[in-house]
């Protein structure tokens, strides 16, 4: 159950980020069905330490970094990404509290 909840979650929040912040870089596959509940991205032009120091104001928690995974970085040429993750507790409102705190960071740094 886990798994299905996580699964519906990406299925509303992959085509919901990608709709409201076209230009939001989003990696791994767009597949809910072969991705785990995370979804990495960055805004163009805003570090991602900023973006989520941005969330973190509005009470949105992501993580920014490497995740762990500092050679993919490397081989994408990303400086580092901002990851949201979705669980248990998570709820489509969370969802939509991240894309209305992405456009605030985006109204913070101009774009």
């Amino acid at each position: 159950r886990v798994r299905e909840h996580e699964r519906e979650l990406l299925e509303y929040a992959l085509p919901a980020l990608a709709a409201a912040h076209p230009d939001l870089a989003l990696y791994g596959p767009m597949d809910p069905a072969v991705r785990g509940g995370v979804i990495p991205f960055n805004v163009p032009g805003v570090h991602p330490h900023d973006v989520a120091q941005v969330l973190d104001r509005s009470g949105i928690a992501v993580r920014a970094g490497h995740h762990c995974t500092m050679p993919l970085h490397e081989r994408l040429d990303l400086a580092a990404t901002a990851r949201a993750s979705f669980n248990v507790y998570t709820t489509r409102a969370d969802i939509d509290a991240l894309i209305a705190g992405i456009a605030e960071v985006k109204r913070v740094f101009g774009i």
